[in-house]
């Protein structure tokens, strides 16, 4: 293997530590983790091409970039001699994590290459290319790029990168081409689950049955043209097929006794036939595994559903954001209110858990809106109700929109956690939005309906234990 001795990687992949909500955030008592599965595929794939790699990720083994300098030490510092690629992961409100964590390995490895990509890279690569520890940002999708840096092709012949080039103590931005998309998922190798914690991992309380749990990406891309949304890989939709999945899951099962998987695609039922296909798999080949997905109302029907129970799926979630039909056309989200009723009314009576997720804040909302938003969904009585503050992540139509308009209140990244307002809005105050993202809280989960509701349907102490953690949370959140 090339570069593979003691002294030497070719590759080192990190996710950076999870930001710490500062706000009061219903999602700071709600304690979970996701692995990088970004980060395992590209691993897998330039692992395929021959070259060494190790992945960090810093949720699990340092979770804090003051932990991180002492884990690195230990780790890495005095036992290799280089590191020729370090590569690094982020999320908006990650970044600042991310940049600190970057230096902190420029620090021991001078010679390193330091590489950035993600979602914040591929959409303002400017700022993250000017930080003097940075080398390359990497746009859109990674694995083929990284390959060829690896390669150590000329960086002017490599698609999909902004780069530094210095002239006289000064440099230049480059811009290459974009790169194009891998059309093929069956071929790319399985991700390097065994890179990763796996038994570490945890998914949010309530969303889960049974433990170990494994998160899976089958897709790239989503159907929908929502304006909050900002799309990393671009319009153009990819998946696996349910052959490659089914392989995916026995591998998990066999190799780490997993038993709940966690299905991340944006839209998990984009392509129904594939996803009937892979239910089909599950049952023929009498797989006991459980396992959760998002999917949009427009995206499923009840035959569909009826083979999603008898595979395994317990919970849905459903991104709904708001029912107020002008609201809805502001932000291109092309559903509507029959389409709401019907899917959780199916998911219901098939014995799928309902999961649906609001959004306070979006153009055009009020508090009458909200109100109305409010009464729909306790009378819709979903299983669980996520609520987040609406956020124009940079990528996003509605981030261009509102940085046009001069409406962003901060660019200061730790603030985009999804639990302040970071948007001004023409018929709310921020404190507003606040105090209505908080009240579609309590108004759901204290209502007696909702606490009998749960009560009933305790089958199990892990039934009930689960519940009791969610209360936990929810009593912690509301008392702070």
């Amino acid at each position: 293997m090339k570069g593979n001795s003691k002294q030497q990687i070719d590759s080192l992949l990190i996710s950076p530590p999870p930001f710490h909500r500062k706000s009061k955030n219903i999602w700071a008592e709600v304690e979970s983790n996701f692995p990088p599965l970004g980060l395992a595929d590209i691993a897998a794939y330039i692992r395929y091409k021959d070259y060494s790699v190790q992945i960090i990720d810093c949720s699990i083994e340092s979770p804090s970039v003051q932990a991180f300098e002492e884990f690195f030490k230990k780790k890495y510092v005095g036992i290799y001699d280089s590191i020729r690629f370090i590569g690094f992961t982020a999320t908006t409100v990650e970044i600042k994590k991310a940049y600190k964590v970057a230096k902190i390995c420029k620090k021991f490895y001078p010679n390193a290459v330091i590489v950035f990509g993600g979602v914040h890279s591929t959409f303002l690569p400017e700022e993250v290319i000017n930080k003097n520890y940075i080398d390359i940002v990497v746009i859109g999708e990674g694995e083929i790029t990284f390959e060829e840096l690896l390669k150590d092709l000329p960086l002017s012949e490599i698609d999909g990168i902004v780069y530094k080039k210095y002239s006289n103590g000064k440099y230049e931005i480059i811009y290459n081409k974009p790169r194009e998309r891998i059309n093929n998922l069956d071929a790319m190798p399985m991700p390097a689950y065994d890179l990763l914690p796996i038994k570490k991992y945890r998914p949010a309380k309530g969303s889960y049955k049974q433990l170990p749990a494994m998160s899976m990406m089958t897709s790239r891309g989503c159907p929908g043209k929502c304006t909050f949304c900002a799309k990393t890989l671009g319009k153009k939709l990819v998946y696996k097929s349910a052959k490659i999945i089914l392989k995916e899951i026995k591998f998990l099962l066999n190799e780490y006794g997993i038993k709940q998987i966690q299905f991340y695609d944006d839209t998990f039922t984009t392509f129904r036939e594939n996803v009937i296909k892979l239910c089909k798999g599950i049952i023929n080949s009498k797989i006991n595994i459980s396992w959760t997905c998002f999917a949009r109302v427009d995206y499923i029907n009840y035959e569909l559903l009826k083979y999603m129970k008898r595979a395994g799926c317990h919970q849905i979630m459903y991104g709904i954001e708001t029912i107020d039909s002008q609201v809805l056309k502001n932000i291109s989200k092309k559903t509507n209110i029959k389409q709401v009723i019907d899917a959780v009314k199916w998911t219901k009576n098939i014995g799928i858990e309902c999961r649906l997720a609001f959004m306070v804040g979006n153009p055009g909302d009020t508090k009458e809106s909200i109100e109305r938003n409010i009464y729909f969904v306790n009378k819709l009585n979903p299983d669980y109700l996520i609520v987040n503050i609406t956020t124009p992540f940079p990528g996003s139509e509605m981030f261009y929109w509102a940085k046009k308009s001069n409406l962003i209140l901060t660019y200061n990244w730790d603030d985009y956690d999804l639990s302040r307002p970071v948007m001004r809005l023409e018929n709310m105050e921020p404190n507003e939005i606040e105090e209505l993202y908080n009240l579609m809280f309590r108004r759901f989960y204290f209502r007696p309906q909702y606490i009998i509701s749960r009560i009933l349907k305790v089958r199990s102490i892990k039934d009930l234990k689960i519940i009791l953690e969610g209360v936990k949370s929810l009593i912690l959140y509301f008392r702070n």
